[in-house]
């Protein structure tokens, strides 16, 4: 497993969130995950030893052997390159050889040669392994963007909660949320739910707007964040956009109440340890 993909590991597994992390080293959330995800160019260079340094020390590593690790894999890209073109001129050279100039039949049978196909097999095979090793399902993707009730309260405090008198509505209403970001979202009457997630990786065909009818009912749906966000109510005759009332870094609560005809909006930060 990829260095960064192990620290990450690590902390999930001893359920330090990135949120607290954020929290006590003021950097800022899209590093912290760009750190676990080894996006190191998407760093400031002046920093990214300092940002990385001090997430070691947050989720309770050896701080030396990180910052080596990193180096290494901050050198190999740029060696990387450096030799690309020396490599280039390289292949120019002999791109005119074919496999019978390089192995005589005088050869073939050499045990030093079958020797280096096994090694060069072999090394195949654990590259493979090792890639398939450090790719993360979409459950345990979700398992970490999943909030949970007890993680709201036992982690989160309330920050402020606004009451929106919205007695123009006119039912059933289409509720439609977007994220741009990694997230999760969760719709439920109380009794049961359903969940949304959004995922950072490209590749995936997971989409990342979702809709909801709501007839007037009691509902309620907890978004993980809310940063680069969009949250609209509309039917035939209304059209609310809640999109700048909702912002927050952290989780938000947002309640749609029957009696009186309302939307109750609450937002959390971290609690203070």
């Amino acid at each position: 497993m990829i260095f960064y993909s192990r620290y990450k590991k690590f902390r999930l597994e001893n359920k330090i969130s990135l949120e607290d992390i954020q929290r006590r080293t003021k950097i800022d959330i899209v590093s912290l995950k760009a750190i676990e995800s080894g996006k190191f160019s998407e760093i400031s260079s002046v920093y990214v030893r300092l940002f990385f340094k001090a997430y070691l020390k947050e989720i309770g590593v050896d701080i030396d052997e990180g910052i080596e690790e990193l180096n290494d894999f901050l050198n190999q890209k740029n060696l990387s390159n450096k030799l690309k073109s020396k490599k280039e001129k390289v292949e120019d050279k002999d791109k005119n050889l074919k496999f019978v100039d390089i192995i005589n039949t005088n050869n073939v049978f050499n045990p030093n040669i079958l020797i280096g196909v096994v090694i060069f097999f072999i090394l195949i095979l654990l590259s493979f392994t090792l890639n398939n090793s450090s790719t993360v399902s979409n459950a345990d993707k979700e398992k970490e963007l999943r909030i949970s009730k007890s993680d709201l309260e036992n982690l989160y405090a309330v920050r402020t909660q606004e009451i929106l008198s919205e007695e123009t509505f006119s039912f059933p209403i289409t509720i439609r949320f977007k994220s741009n970001n990694e997230n999760y979202i969760e719709y439920s009457d109380g009794v049961s739910g359903k969940e949304y997630f959004v995922f950072d990786d490209t590749k995936t065909s997971q989409s990342n707007s979702f809709s909801e009818i709501w007839n007037g009912d009691d509902k309620t749906f907890l978004i993980a964040n809310t940063i680069n966000f969009e949250l609209i109510f509309f039917s035939e005759n209304t059209f609310s956009d809640f999109s700048k009332n909702i912002i927050n870094d952290f989780p938000v609560k947002v309640d749609l109440i029957a009696d009186p005809l309302s939307v109750s909006i609450t937002k959390y930060i971290p609690k203070n340890r």
